[in-house]
């Protein structure tokens, strides 16, 4: 693999708001998703930014264009400790035991490596400034994505109508937002083309590495789950039927996964019974319910599964709302 640079890196992953990937390794960040052998995408520090813990090895967390973000590792920062390193035109200066990371003007992908003193691991940020809109019309540069209710959900900020998105063209439409999780995983399905503009949150690719990790060590090797659905525009939400005007898909923290190790894009016999039923949605249902949100102690969002149907096979609906929901 060749060495990493940051021309190489903000050429192959180009324009896409800012979503910070965090990751040990430049090789991460490229590591294939159909390796038979799966790694739990643990860092060896953890990295806190902003309000966001991050504990993965590549992770995707949002700004806005000109905005400024605190850094720090979870140790804190000594003078002449950890080493940032951040691609232009990001700008970073120390604060105390922290950094203040700012953001340019412009969208797109700007990669950031924080290095431990002693043991030389990094971790790395990718950092996707977010392409802003004010929801005037229904198009953002020609892309269809509709209306927001504008009025938050009970007044709850997780329904508050989104700043601005990650734009997605062909060449960064296969970066990782996560160790095991690419960003055409969650693109909405309104259209192959690009550009096109989505929503991932980091709480959620958390959860779902956390999902991952535990399928595994409950001996169902795969290397990824594969999202049936993942962002929504309101204008494709409302297209297929779906008359949930507060839907978490539109807001990029929903998922309809399954376990899909042979890659027929069909849920995997979880239960050994030879066949591919509900049951094997419950079970993976169940991996879900039994982990805690991030930040919480048990977990708090919608959970549901779904038997096959002729266009589908059996999948589980998760989402962090931040209170539990059951259907």
């Amino acid at each position: 693999m060749a060495p990493f640079s940051w021309r190489t890196a903000g050429r192959a992953l180009g324009l896409l708001g800012l979503i910070v990937i965090l990751t040990l390794s430049s090789s991460a960040a490229a590591a294939p998703l159909d390796s038979t052998e799966f790694a739990p995408g643990t860092a060896a520090f953890s990295v806190q930014f902003g309000e966001t813990e991050i504990v993965h090895r590549l992770m995707a967390v949002t700004m806005m264009p000109d905005s400024t973000v605190r850094i720090a590792t979870g140790s804190g920062l000594e003078a002449g400790g950890y080493r940032l390193e951040a691609a232009p035109p990001l700008t970073h200066r120390r604060a105390g035991p922290s950094w203040l990371l700012t953001a340019p003007s412009a969208p797109g992908l700007y990669p950031v490596v924080i290095t431990a003193p002693t043991s030389g691991v990094s971790v790395r940020l990718q950092v996707f400034v977010l392409s802003p809109w004010d929801h005037e019309g229904r198009r953002l540069n020609g892309y269809r994505i509709g209306q927001y209710e504008m009025d938050p959900r009970h007044g709850r900020a997780v329904y508050e109508p989104p700043e601005g998105f990650v734009e997605v063209t062909a060449e960064n439409k296969d970066a990782l937002v996560s160790p095991h999780f690419r960003l055409d995983q969650f693109l909405c399905k309104q259209t192959d083309g690009t550009p096109q503009y989505a929503l991932v949150r980091p709480r959620l690719l958390r959860h779902l590495e956390r999902v991952l990790a535990a399928v595994n060590d409950r001996g169902h090797e795969v290397s990824t789950l594969h999202v049936m659905s993942g962002y929504r525009t309101p204008y494709y939400n409302r297209a297929i039927g779906n008359t949930t005007e507060y839907s978490r898909h539109l807001y990029g923290d929903a998922a309809d996964i399954y376990v899909d190790a042979d890659g027929d894009r069909w849920m995997d016999d979880l239960s050994g019974d030879g066949r591919t039923t509900r049951a094997d949605a419950n079970l993976l249902a169940d991996i879900v319910r039994s982990l805690p949100t991030p930040g919480d102690e048990r977990f708090e969002g919608g959970l549901s599964a779904y038997g096959a149907t002729a266009a589908h096979g059996p999948f589980v609906h998760l989402d962090l709302r931040g209170r539990p929901a059951r259907w």
